[in-house]
C-alpha cells in the first residue's frame, strides 16, 4: 500500500494559462516513443490539453497523439535533448512532465505560464499585463504510485524530502545535516539512483 504521505500534486491549468511547452515548435527535430517501444523520428510540438502534434516530414499534415499512445517525446536542439514523459497518476489522465533526472527515481518539472493584469489606473483601465512563468518539481519512484511534490522554499525541503528518501540512509544523512540547503534536488535524485536505486523496501 502506497505511503499516504505521497500525495498527488498535479498542477491544474488556470484561466488565461498558456504552456511554455509550446516553445518546442514543429520545426524542431523530434523523436516520438510509443508505449509499445516503437520509435519515430520527425517534427513535433506539444499543444494544450497534454497532446502532441507530430509529423514525419515538414510537408506532411501533423497527427495528434496523447498519453494513451505515447510514452515519451524528445526534442533535439543540437546541443541538448529535452525530453517529456507522460505520467499517469491514479484516475487522472496522463500528463506531460519535463524530465530533469531519469532513473529508478525520476525528477520531473511541470512548466506553465500565464498573463496577469497589473493594478487599475482609473476609468476601468489597467496599467497593462505581464507574463508569469512558474516551474513545479515532482519526484516519481518506480515503486510508488504517486508523485511527491518538491517545495520551492528550500527551508521546507527536509520534511517533504524525508517522505521521498526515507529508505536511503546515504541521502537521509545529507537531508538531516545542516548543509541540506546547499544541495540541489537534482543532486539528491542523482545520488539516490547511484547509491540506492532499485530499493523496494
Amino acid at each position: 500500500m502506497p505511503n499516504k504521505k505521497y500525495i498527488p500534486m498535479l498542477t491544474i491549468p488556470i484561466l488565461m494559462c498558456t504552456f511554455s511547452l509550446g516553445i518546442y515548435g514543429q520545426s524542431t527535430e523530434t523523436r516520438l516513443i510509443l508505449l509499445d517501444s516503437s520509435e519515430f523520428e520527425g517534427y513535433g510540438k506539444i499543444i494544450k490539453g497534454n497532446k502532441i502534434l507530430f509529423r514525419m516530414d515538414l510537408e506532411d499534415e501533423p497527427d495528434k497523439w496523447d498519453g494513451t499512445q505515447v510514452k515519451r517525446i524528445e526534442f533535439d536542439h543540437g546541443f541538448k535533448i529535452v525530453a517529456f514523459e507522460y505520467v499517469k497518476i491514479g484516475n487522472y489522465k496522463p500528463t506531460l512532465y519535463r524530465v530533469i533526472e531519469p532513473g529508478f527515481m525520476t525528477l520531473y518539472a511541470y512548466d506553465e505560464s500565464y498573463w496577469t493584469l497589473n493594478r487599475p489606473v482609473g476609468n476601468g483601465l489597467m496599467s497593462g499585463s505581464y507574463r508569469v512563468t512558474t516551474t513545479s518539481y515532482y519526484i516519481k519512484r518506480d515503486d510508488k504510485e504517486f508523485l511527491c511534490s518538491v517545495p520551492r522554499n528550500k527551508n521546507a525541503w527536509k520534511k517533504r524530502l524525508v517522505n521521498c528518501f526515507e529508505d536511503c540512509p546515504e541521502i537521509m544523512e545529507t537531508i538531516n545535516s545542516k548543509n541540506v540547503t546547499d544541495y540541489e534536488i537534482e543532486d539528491l535524485v542523482w545520488n539516490f539512483n547511484e547509491y540506492c536505486g532499485g530499493v523496494k523496501n
